[in-house]
């Protein structure tokens, strides 16, 4: 392991992180564990509780339904007739079923993915937080990086549980408004891509940060697409 540092219950790296071994080896062993490597920046610190609460922010994230809480932000900040809404209206059409072969789903191929993702050179540093997955980081670390677009960061964990789940998405990289996340099954089909598109325009609730501006090209961005990136203004 690098030198670490402590920012509340999370441990840092003192110094820049490349070590992507290690990091697999540390995303494997995570569910026996119970500690998860993400990477992030120096500028992700100010965006992270240091009074957090990881065990009761667990429990919150298990009281949250992904469906309920992507369907309560749908429309969110577009209004009624948006052509973003298209081909879905004023109703979220629920979450989209699990597309992929199963052994695209199996810890293997996703801890694989989640590598090939952190490879990309970002100069970034080592996090580890006390969870076994890495969709819980974001509450376990108090990350407040989606600003003003919601009010519990656990119901953010929730949603990328569910995204793990059914597409083998890992969160990869946390900044200080983004999350990066690597896609072990993505969707390929037209039916597939739109309704994950659904979901992520509910998931971010911002139609200027998904671009381009109808949700049918979104849709079509996604077709197999490795990597999963959102942010917030």
């Amino acid at each position: 392991m690098p030198a670490m540092r402590s920012h509340g219950s999370i441990q840092i790296s003192r110094a820049t992180f490349d070590d992507h071994a290690l990091y697999g080896r540390l995303l494997t062993d995570a569910p026996r564990t119970g500690r998860c490597p993400v990477l992030l920046s120096e500028y992700t610190l100010s965006r992270l509780q240091e009074d957090g609460h990881p065990a009761a922010a667990q429990t919150r994230i298990e009281r949250h339904d992904a469906a309920a809480v992507l369907a309560g932000r749908w429309p969110g900040t577009c209004s009624t007739g948006c052509n973003w809404l298209s081909p879905f209206g004023d109703t979220f059409p629920g979450l989209t079923p699990p597309l992929a072969d199963p052994a695209d789903l199996q810890p293997a191929a996703v801890v694989a993915s989640a590598v090939e993702e952190a490879a990309a050179p970002r100069h970034l540093l080592l996090a580890i937080a006390p969870v076994s997955r890495p969709a819980d980081v974001p509450a376990a670390a108090g990350w407040s990086g989606m600003c003003n677009s919601w009010d519990d960061v656990t119901e953010v964990s929730a949603v990328l549980r569910s995204w793990e789940d059914r597409f083998g998405a890992l969160l990869v990289r946390m900044h200080a408004s983004t999350l990066d996340l690597a896609v072990a099954a993505p969707p390929l089909t037209e039916g597939g891509c739109l309704r994950v598109a659904a979901e992520h325009f509910a998931f971010t609730c911002d139609d200027d940060s998904l671009t381009p501006k109808t949700l049918s090209q979104y849709a079509r961005g996604l077709r197999g697409a490795r990597r999963w990136s959102f942010w917030w203004d």
